[in-house]
């Protein structure tokens, strides 16, 4: 049996939160400002990063990947 993380959308409320106060950071400086623009983009960028590189949860046990394995296997050979 796989084992999930206990709090999945922790991940997605922090990078909600970020773009937020990024957006509000950018509507505080100016629209029409050339620092807004910046302060978005650059902003825009942690979060993407912290999304792609968090870790799913633990990996798999042993006995997890030698029961896929066999499972795997006992199919095959019907």
């Amino acid at each position: 049996m796989m084992t999930f993380p206990s709090h999945p959308p922790v991940r997605w409320s922090l990078s909600a939160i970020w773009v937020s106060s990024a957006l509000l950071i950018f509507m505080a400086l100016g629209v029409s400002s050339l620092v807004s623009w910046m302060v978005l983009l650059v902003s825009g960028i942690p979060p993407v990063v912290f999304l792609s590189l968090w870790n799913d949860g633990p990996p798999p046990t042993i006995a997890e990947v030698l029961r896929a394995t066999e499972d795997h296997r006992w199919r095959k050979s019907d």
